[in-house]
């Protein structure tokens, strides 16, 4: 025996509707990955500036202690061994 098959129209429009559906996140996938493309640029350029800032400003400071050590060697030898000393007493404590 043959089984009748029944038509429903809302089986249809479900259908239609289940086909935009996949359609339409297709669609946002599409733009989701090209607005992540675009900000992973935008932060990636913000970085890149900040590191070249950074690199900057810490050239600066090397060269301002370079030029300290050299104006005044007794002072910044004394620096550096009471820093050695601070550090020590520090790390042996553990």
């Amino acid at each position: 025996m043959p089984k009748s098959k029944s038509h429903y129209p809302e089986i249809d429009d479900i259908r239609e509707d289940l086909d935009s559906l996949k359609s339409n996140v297709v669609e946002l996938t599409k733009h989701v990955q090209k607005d992540g493309k675009e900000q992973t640029k935008e932060v990636q350029k913000a970085l890149t500036k900040q590191v070249e800032t950074l690199q900057e400003e810490s050239a600066k400071r090397l060269e301002g202690i370079r030029n300290h050590v050299r104006e005044k060697p007794a002072q910044s030898i004394g620096i550096a061994f009471a820093t050695g000393l601070v550090a020590s007493l520090l790390l042996g404590r553990r």
